[in-house]
């Protein structure tokens, strides 16, 4: 799951494989407050530079990077990057009494 707002997501647990897959199993909880209103701001992808994102993904050298990194620091390395590439790749626009706006 990728999420900006890393409060969303607690208790995650990784470990185990489904099967014969060599795919790990992640396990977590989506937190949430109904009580707090808060300002949503949703990505505006009619307005993204996506040439932008996927250079900004692609300059980095991934092998190194990640090189003797667990599972979990590797996940938080590329979802960092990830998010620091879409804050600057794509715009966000208010939405308003639950349309789109």
């Amino acid at each position: 799951m990728l999420t900006n707002v890393s409060e969303l997501i607690g208790d995650v647990k990784t470990g185990g494989s489904l099967g014969c897959s060599d795919h790990a199993l992640v396990e977590f909880t989506v937190l949430s407050d109904t009580r707090k209103a808060s300002r949503v701001r949703a990505l505006n992808f009619r307005k993204a530079n996506f040439q932008l994102f996927r250079e900004l993904i692609s300059r980095t050298p991934w092998d190194m990077v990640l090189r003797d990194r667990g599972e979990e620091q590797s996940s938080q390395i590329f979802k960092d990057a990830f998010h620091r590439a879409q804050e600057l790749s794509i715009p966000r626009r208010s939405i308003h009494g639950g349309q789109g706006g």
